[in-house]
């Protein structure tokens, strides 16, 4: 999947936004189009950390982004989405992009794939992961619909793991491999943190230290 923390808010490491690392690789209307939708991101965390979730409105955000109101919802559902960063039909571009990996990796390797793809999306900005953290544990709502989204995804993945295995217990192995990915995504965020490590550099270090855990000595 955001992605926020490991130690005390549970990460969603699903949001699209990405910072300007990579724009090179990206088309000038989609590096406008991400930079647009993550300062209305940052807008929305920002006033909710000021003003508690409710007095905040769509208006205020994009006044403080700097874009019109019709923009707003160019990008967003709803103003959750904007505070936690949730891009309509994100679960359904992620499956995709498993369907895709499948093609050349096993189902492992495939996730693995994937989630590293997320997680090089996710803002490398400290200060904006922090504020999201503070406010999701004051707003329980956010939460609830984090792990929502969160459950939605890891739902998508399965169905797509399930189809490429064989076997009656595929759908049980899909559930093992999908829960164990995004554990070793939530210690990349915990590691990043703790070392000032970008994110897919401290999840290529965990998956090392993960796989060099499972090997006899």
């Amino acid at each position: 999947m955001n992605a926020s923390s490991y130690p005390s808010v549970p990460p969603d490491p699903l949001v699209e936004e990405s910072d300007d690392a990579g724009d090179d690789r990206l088309g000038l209307r989609e590096t406008k189009k991400r930079q647009t939708r993550l300062a209305m991101h940052r807008a929305a965390v920002e006033l909710v950390a000021e003003h508690g979730f409710t007095p905040v409105t769509v208006e205020m955000i994009a006044r403080r982004a700097g874009v019109s109101t019709r923009t707003f919802f160019n990008h967003w559902v709803t103003k959750d989405a904007a505070v936690l960063g949730v891009v309509p039909g994100e679960s359904r571009e992620i499956a995709a992009s498993l369907r895709a990996e499948l093609e050349v990796h096993g189902p492992r390797d495939a996730l693995r794939h994937v989630l590293r793809d997320v997680l090089a999306g996710i803002p490398a900005d400290p200060e904006l992961r922090d504020l999201k953290k503070q406010v999701m544990s004051k707003e329980p709502r956010l939460h609830t619909i984090s792990s929502g989204n969160l459950i939605e995804v890891q739902s998508e993945l399965v169905e797509v793991l399930t189809e490429a295995m064989d076997g009656e217990d595929a759908r049980m192995r899909a559930v093992i491999v999908v829960q164990v990915g995004f554990a070793l995504t939530r210690s990349a965020f915990g590691f990043s943190m703790s070392t000032g490590m970008d994110l897919p550099s401290a999840y290529d270090r965990v998956i090392e230290l993960y796989d060099a855990g499972l090997q006899d000595d």
